[in-house]
């Protein structure tokens, strides 16, 4: 994908998941939930920058599949010793996680799609 696309995912998501953050924490009263908004859009977004940096790395080379899948595993098991700590602390929130998943999920296709579209143009 083009570093301009990047840069785009990039800065929307620093505009949008601190504002779902306050909006979170306005309509619950809990910090938690604001915390796991911001946790669960940095996971979502560290997910989204390594995988970006497997396949431009890795495409194209023997045993690509092979690579990006280990990784993959291994960033899920990260992501679990990491909410699993979250949880055993009572840090664990799941709807503010899933907001900050799901935001992050919305900018990267949006902006994907725009690409997408631009280069068909």
């Amino acid at each position: 994908m083009d570093k301009e696309v990047i840069k785009r995912i990039n800065k929307q998501s620093l505009i949008l998941v601190p504002v779902l953050a306050l909006g979170s924490y306005l309509l619950w009263k809990n910090e938690i939930v604001a915390l796991n908004v911001i946790l669960g859009g940095l996971i979502s977004w560290f997910s989204l920058r390594e995988l970006a940096w497997a396949v431009k790395k890795f495409f194209g080379k023997p045993m690509f599949q092979l690579t990006v899948i280990g990784l993959s595993y291994l960033k899920l098991g990260a992501i679990f010793l990491f909410l699993w700590f979250l949880a055993i602390k009572g840090f664990f929130n799941i709807k503010g996680l899933l907001i900050g998943f799901i935001a992050i999920l919305i900018i990267s296709t949006k902006e994907a799609y725009l690409y997408i579209k631009r280069q068909k143009s």
